[in-house]
Formats: structure tokens, C-alpha cells, sequence
């Protein structure tokens, strides 16, 4: 009986480890939920100074997470953008010399290629009722343009573009567009409103540095961004935080303050949390904000 307790033995610790789940390993970032909340897409690059990015969707939970973009000829695939019925998956992907934007099923299936336009064509997004996507363009000599089209990629329309760099758009309800610039900012960028046709174009933030990626909330009454205000180097290192402000551009307030950088937050359908990027010069990862209480927790990527 002896020799069977010993033999027992190794065979509980081997069953033990190897119930242990591996957790996704890598470069993690780019956020996104689906509309009922259940699932996230996110981007992962298992070496990031490779620069080979796939798209991946997980639950909100971080469990099966799983790679949904496959086809080889695109080497970065970013920015994955929930459809508003949660359908499907919006991107852009790098192709032949420059960038073209896709969509594809929730599940990775019937990918399509929804532009074929010169130069770089990256951060795409729905319009609120999910009829219209909303883009960015990069042209040869890099200028920036704001660009609309139908959800099928035709009746492509370029909006009114300020002087400058016009970054990150994002159609909200209503008329109103969203987007980060550096028009008359003298090197920074800041946070700028206007309607769908390019008119009553409004200056929302008025910050040091480079504030980025501007998402509403929910109930359409707060604006959350990333910046380095605090340490406004006009380069995308440096120290970033999550700030939220009023959707009039007043009540601006850091809501983190971690070592690194925070990026990317998304809103969770509920309005009461977050999910954003963290990185810093050891680990990386995406984590939820509770904003009630300020908790912040990683979100532990299992296959």
C-alpha cells in the first residue's frame, strides 16, 4: 500500500498542473465590448517587436479566448470595433502598401474587404445605428482625413478636415462626430466635436501633450480619453493616464494614475465600468476600472 500512495502522489500533482490554464501570452491591447457586454475583442502579438498583430474575442471574463483572424496576407490586423446588433467585427489591416479596412463575423467568419483606397485607412467605426462607418485616411503626404461611407464600403464622403492631423474619429448619437487633432494646437493635440457634415466644428479640451482616443459613455454624458498631460511629451511614450470629462468638454478629472500607460478604455454597456490597456516596461495586459470605487483589476486571458 505504500508503494501505491507514492505512485498516487506524482500522478495528483501532474493531473494538478496541468489543470492549471495557461494564460494568453504577449503584447495585449486595443479593447473592445460587445453591445450585450458578454465578450471583448482585442489584439495580441505574441512578439511585439515583430509587429504581427491577430485579432482575438474572449468573454467578458477573459475565458475562451480564442484568435479570429486568420487570413496571412495582412500582417497587422488592429482596432476591432463591435457592430451595434454585435454581429460582426470591424478593422484595419495592413496590405500590399497601405492599410485597408475589413469586416468580418463575430467568430472570425465571412471576412470581407470593404475599402481599396491609396494609402493608409485605419480606425474604423460604427455609427451609432451601425448603417454608416466612420474612418481615418492617410494620404502619401501624411495628412490626416476624416472619411465616412455606407457599412457595405460604397458612397465613400470625405468630411470637412481642419488644418492638421485629424485622428481617432468616432461617430456618436445623433450628428455628432468626436475626434482628436492638432489643428492650431502649436504640436499638441486635443479633443474636437463636430456635426457629420463637417460643420459647428468645437474645440472640447484644452490640455498640455497628446490626448487620445475619445469614447462616450452610454448615457452620452461623458467623455473618457487617455493623455499625457502630467507628462506631456508629444510622442506616444511617456506617462498616460485615463481622464473623463463632461460631453461640454468641462469637469476634466484624472480617474488613474499607475506607472506606465493606460490606454484605450472602452465603456462597458452598463456605464458603470471601464476595460482599458496597461503596459509598462514589464507586463502588459487589459484590466477593468470599477468607477464607482476606483477598483482595477486584470483581466486574466484563458484559452
Amino acid at each position: 500500500m505504500k508503494k501505491l500512495s507514492f505512485l498516487v502522489l506524482p500522478i495528483l500533482l501532474l493531473l494538478n498542473c496541468k489543470s492549471e490554464e495557461q494564460e494568453l501570452e504577449g503584447h495585449i491591447g486595443r479593447p473592445d465590448i460587445s453591445p450585450d457586454g458578454t465578450k471583448i475583442a482585442f489584439i495580441h502579438a505574441k512578439d511585439a517587436s515583430k509587429d504581427v498583430w491577430e485579432i482575438y474575442s474572449a468573454s467578458i471574463a477573459g475565458k475562451n479566448a480564442r484568435r479570429l483572424t486568420t487570413f496571412p496576407e495582412a500582417r497587422i490586423k488592429k482596432g476591432p470595433v463591435w457592430s451595434p446588433d454585435g454581429e460582426c467585427i470591424l478593422f484595419h489591416a495592413d496590405i500590399g502598401d497601405g492599410a485597408q479596412i475589413f469586416t468580418m463575423s463575430a467568430n472570425g467568419e465571412n471576412l470581407k474587404q470593404l475599402t481599396q483606397l491609396p494609402g493608409y485607412n485605419v480606425e474604423p467605426t460604427w455609427s451609432s445605428t451601425g448603417y454608416e462607418i466612420i474612418f481615418n485616411s492617410v494620404l502619401e503626404h501624411g495628412k490626416t482625413k476624416i472619411r465616412i461611407m455606407d457599412k457595405d464600403g460604397s458612397r465613400i464622403r470625405e468630411l470637412y478636415n481642419p488644418d492638421g492631423e485629424n485622428w481617432y474619429p468616432r461617430k456618436i448619437i445623433g450628428d455628432k462626430i468626436l475626434f482628436t487633432s492638432d489643428f492650431k494646437q502649436g504640436g499638441t493635440y486635443n479633443i474636437f466635436e463636430m456635426d457629420s457634415d463637417g460643420s459647428d466644428l468645437r474645440q472640447l479640451t484644452f490640455l498640455e501633450g497628446i490626448n487620445w482616443f475619445p469614447e462616450v459613455s452610454p448615457a452620452m454624458d461623458k467623455i473618457v480619453f487617455h493623455s499625457n498631460r502630467d507628462d506631456p511629451k508629444l510622442s506616444d511614450s511617456g506617462n498616460y493616464n485615463l481622464y473623463l470629462m463632461n460631453t461640454d468638454g468641462t469637469g476634466v478629472e484624472r480617474i488613474t494614475n499607475l506607472p506606465g500607460q493606460e490606454l484605450h478604455a472602452k465603456w462597458h454597456p452598463d456605464g458603470d465600468k471601464l476595460i482599458f490597456e496597461w503596459h509598462d516596461e514589464t507586463s502588459n495586459g487589459l484590466y477593468t476600472l470599477e468607477l464607482s470605487t476606483g477598483d482595477i483589476h486584470k483581466i486574466r486571458l484563458l484559452p
